[in-house]
């Protein structure tokens, strides 16, 4: 019987499975999705965090104190949303560094499974067009995979 096991995983722009999106100005824009590959769950809890730079096409930082940011569960579909951070200010989560002022997840103590096929999106929007080459983000979660059975 195959065994279940939870792992922490980082979460990165970088990876090989994210698709990215540049945003478009004033509409909520998915920047970046990630579909869950088959065999995996993640696991969102509350204590898990979240860090995001945004750059508009100026090029340099978002400026706009009213740009926002979402993170959101789709279904396979994309029918189904699920919202697990924000929206909120940007500002609320661009601390990379000091791991007690990271933006932290809005999920149930329980926690929130995204399971495979399912998405992750992290959306802005913003007064500027996002440059999504230029920005990048990190979530420290959970995976869960099943072992190989014998």
């Amino acid at each position: 019987m195959a065994e279940v096991i939870e792992q922490p995983f980082r979460l990165t722009n970088l990876d090989p499975v994210i698709a990215e999106a540049d945003g478009t100005a004033n509409l909520w824009s998915d920047i970046w999705k990630y579909q869950v590959p088959q065999g995996v769950a993640l696991i969102l809890k509350p204590q898990h965090s979240f860090s995001t730079y945004l750059e508009d096409t100026s090029p340099a930082e978002v400026g706009n104190p009213t740009c926002q940011v979402k993170i959101e569960k789709r279904d396979s579909s994309e029918s189904d949303v699920l919202l697990v951070y924000g929206p909120d200010l940007y500002y609320a989560s661009k601390e990379f560094q000091d791991k007690d002022l990271k933006a932290r997840l809005r999920v149930p103590e329980a926690g929130v499974a995204i399971n495979e096929r399912e998405f992750l999106v992290i959306a802005a929007k913003d007064d500027a067009t996002i440059d999504a080459s230029d920005s990048y983000f990190e979530m420290y979660i959970a995976k869960v995979r099943k072992t190989i059975q014998a």
